[in-house]
């Protein structure tokens, strides 16, 4: 071998060792991030706003503590309203986003409020007034948020068989994780979802650090394994098999029986539409794909609902009265 092409190869390989080098640790410093309540941008502060506005709406508004996952049971708060006699009537749960807030719902809640419905509006765990130091994208949220259910049944005797959910984005992955195993749930909106966690994670932190998604392919892969490590080593899980490491919206949306309203902005630059397509065909019976064209990210300023304001009040209303009646 010359001289010329030792030289070479002596150059690749510490090249490929400074690069192997910077991608761990940037991956020990986007780790944090994925399962942290911190989104792309700052959150406006609006509870008391929301409460406010609830509290000309309904009858009764009230604010739910109870303790999250035995996982890790920290104190997790949402809050209920109701236009009167919560035990007659549905119960929609609305799920926010990484970095979002029970407050992003106000117009949505009201519009339920005012068709007849109960709301249940959690703070995510590590969001907002709740506890806790990760978001997991439903391996312990569904298990708070049967908790909130079950408590909102023994104090306002909700039925747990009357249950819808709205989602948006990261939340639509927690819905799709409480409604796979749970009967109760009559109806499913999922708003901005991902079908594949760790394309979801590389788009987002290419996103957060301006760094082309294509320079962050082994780094998120590192990011993804540290984090998943972190988190049941911080739990007590090290040696547990568990659904962590494995979570698979797909997998979870093949397990439901309720119908599915599956919306999505066509110009979403956050969760851009092609991450929707394995969920698309992954669809129960009596599902609907509604495309929003010229729309963005929900809780964004062009989300669907600003947007298509008009139609999209129209297939939301229709579809929970269709399958989550308030007389039924």
């Amino acid at each position: 071998m010359s001289r010329a092409v030792r030289r070479f190869f002596s150059v690749l390989s510490a090249a490929a060792a400074l690069f192997v080098a910077g991608s761990w640790i940037a991956s020990r410093r986007l780790a944090a991030r994925l399962v942290s309540a911190t989104g792309l941008g700052p959150t406006a502060d609006r509870r008391k706003e929301l409460l406010a506005a609830l509290s000309n709406a309904a009858n009764l508004v009230e604010e739910l503590r109870h303790a999250g996952s035995p996982l890790d049971p920290v104190e997790l708060v949402a809050t209920f309203a109701s236009p009167g006699e919560p035990d007659r009537r549905p119960t929609l749960l609305f799920l926010h986003g990484k970095g979002g807030a029970a407050s992003e719902w106000e117009e949505d809640a009201l519009r339920a409020i005012a068709l007849g419905y109960n709301v249940l509006l959690p703070d995510l765990r590590g969001h907002g007034l709740s506890g806790g130091r990760y978001m997991t994208f439903g391996f312990l949220e569904k298990d708070d948020l049967a908790n909130a259910i079950a408590m909102a049944r023994e104090r306002w005797k909700i039925d747990p068989h009357r249950l819808g959910v709205h989602s948006c984005s990261a939340g639509s992955s927690i819905a799709l994780s409480l409604a796979a195993d749970r009967t109760g749930i009559r109806a499913l909106w999922l708003e901005s979802p991902f079908a594949d966690p760790r394309e979801m994670a590389r788009h987002y932190l290419s996103a957060a650090t301006h760094i082309p998604s294509l320079f962050l392919s082994l780094a998120t892969r590192w990011a993804v394994a540290q984090t998943v490590w972190g988190v049941k080593r911080d739990l007590g899980l090290e040696s547990a098999a568990g659904g962590l490491e494995r979570a698979d919206p797909v997998a979870a949306l093949e397990r439901v029986r309720c119908p599915v309203l599956l919306v999505y902005g066509e110009e979403d630059r956050l969760v851009p539409p092609r991450f929707v397509e394995r969920l698309i065909e992954a669809l129960p019976p009596g599902s609907a794909v509604f495309r929003a064209p010229g729309a963005g990210h929900c809780h964004h300023p062009n989300e669907p609902a600003a947007v298509l304001r008009e139609e999209y009040r129209r297939r939301w209303t229709e579809f929970f009265d269709r399958h989550l009646p308030v007389s039924g």
